[in-house]
């Protein structure tokens, strides 16, 4: 059994680091990289290898990255965990937080079960360098395809959603003590999320099974059935997509 050296280590997880926020393949990339440069790379970094430590490791990678994430959009997790339990708490689902919730929960079962179920074939036989190699391309093809999707249907989403503007004056609503301030843009944009069909929901997270192939990044699929109901805009709006591989 292979070991993991320092440069090794440093080298992936610098390219998990930089990948990550992007719509490419993370773990593509951290099987293509190995094989390329050969020798103990190709040796060592081997997840389709009986006991592989390299499996772990990148498994590892992933999990810091995805703590990162929650840190990052630590005040958005809070609101979306807090309608939850509020949801489970009142048995009922009346806020976009509560909503928006709930649309996770449902969005994350299929690829949750998939992985279960499928995790010898997508592990042992798609992780190899030539399958990896043609996700990436693959992946590449459907990103320009989404593209030009929303170009050809605009930039503007059309989900309908109460707006507010943001340079809007507060005011003291009947009933209440102090001053209610504007909805923020990313509660605005949590707003227009939670106004989609479940159905959309639960079909991004199917989208999501595609993201197991080693090659194919995360936003890639997701884009699919977003692009297909005008929500690429607002999905896509800076600092609200998370991370992309």
């Amino acid at each position: 059994m292979g070991h993991l050296s320092w440069l090794e280590a440093a080298v992936i997880g610098a390219l998990q680091g930089v990948a990550e926020l992007f719509p490419v393949s993370s773990l593509g990339h951290s099987i293509l990289l190995p094989a390329v440069l050969g020798g103990s790379w190709a040796r060592d970094l081997d997840v389709t290898a009986p006991d592989s430590p390299y499996l772990a490791f990148v498994v590892g990678l992933h999990v810091a990255t995805a703590l990162a994430m929650v840190v990052y959009f630590r005040r958005d997790w809070v609101r979306i965990v807090g309608g939850l339990l509020t949801s489970i708490r009142d048995r009922r689902v009346a806020t976009d937080d509560q909503r928006l919730a709930w649309m996770l929960v449902l969005a994350t079962i299929p690829v949750g079960l998939a992985g279960l179920l499928l995790d010898q074939v997508f592990r042992t036989l798609l992780a190899k360098p030539v399958p990896a190699a043609a996700f990436l391309v693959a992946n590449g093809v459907l990103l320009i395809a989404v593209e030009e999707l929303a170009r050809r249907r605009g930039s503007v989403s059309t989900v309908d959603a109460p707006t507010v503007r943001l340079d809007a004056p507060t005011r003291v609503l009947p009933g209440t003590v102090g001053v209610a301030a504007p909805p923020t843009a990313e509660q605005r944009a949590d707003a227009r999320l939670a106004r989609l069909p479940v159905l959309t929901a639960v079909l991004v997270g199917a989208a999501q099974i595609l993201a197991l192939l080693p090659g194919i990044s995360r936003s890639g699929p997701a884009d699919g059935p977003s692009a297909s109901r005008r929500t690429s805009a607002a999905r896509r709006r800076p600092g609200r997509s998370g991370p992309a591989a």
